[in-house]
């Protein structure tokens, strides 16, 4: 029997060197309404020091993808304290790629489920490698990883037990321009975040 494995669920991982110092001074100015800013374009105000080697990640992971125009249309902050669940498995909806950068130490793991909802309840042994019996990815982040995912894929905070407060960055991408073919090409513009 021959296997062949296709349509790879694409997963980017890097690293940004971040001042403490500056990181800091930006949490501490951030409004939050629960565990998320009120900012959604944080990125372009109070975090914009890191719009640019976020940005340079982003260009490779789009040129990549064959996407050379792209728009990271939405950033904000989460800010998760001992204890608190910040979120149910979700996705990104209306995006392409979604990121996150951790601002913090000892940020709590993150889990992706896999792309496909029948593997979940599968029962299939769990080896945490993405791969064939895999029903999710157990990422244990460090301050100042990043981490690029497709945004439909769901995902998860699991619970924070650290007395440090946790912080991260997310955002999300999408490509503009001319693209498709056929019936399904189409150009996309977009406007600024409106801010409510």
């Amino acid at each position: 029997m021959n296997r062949k494995d296709l349509f790879a669920c694409p997963f980017y991982f890097d690293r940004i060197e971040l001042d403490v110092n500056r990181v800091n001074s930006a949490i501490n100015s951030t409004q939050c309404r629960g565990a998320m800013s009120v900012d959604h374009d944080i990125l372009r105000t109070n975090f914009n020091f890191l719009l640019n080697p976020i940005d340079s990640i982003v260009s490779d992971v789009m040129s990549e993808l064959n996407f050379k125009n792209y728009n990271i249309f939405t950033s904000w902050m989460t800010k998760t304290v001992m204890g608190q669940v910040y979120s149910e498995p979700h996705s990104h909806c209306n995006s392409f790629m979604s990121g996150i950068l951790y601002l913090t130490k000892n940020p709590s793991p993150i889990i992706f489920r896999h792309p496909l909802p029948w593997r979940w309840q599968s029962g299939l042994d769990d080896q945490n490698d993405g791969m064939l019996k895999s029903d999710k990815l157990i990422l244990s982040p460090k301050m100042g990883d990043i981490v690029l995912f497709p945004s439909h894929v769901f995902h998860l905070i699991v619970p924070h037990n650290s007395h440090m407060v946790r912080c991260s960055l997310a955002f999300n991408v999408v490509p503009v321009g001319e693209y498709g073919v056929g019936d399904s090409a189409l150009n996309v513009t977009l406007s600024p975040v409106r801010k409510v």
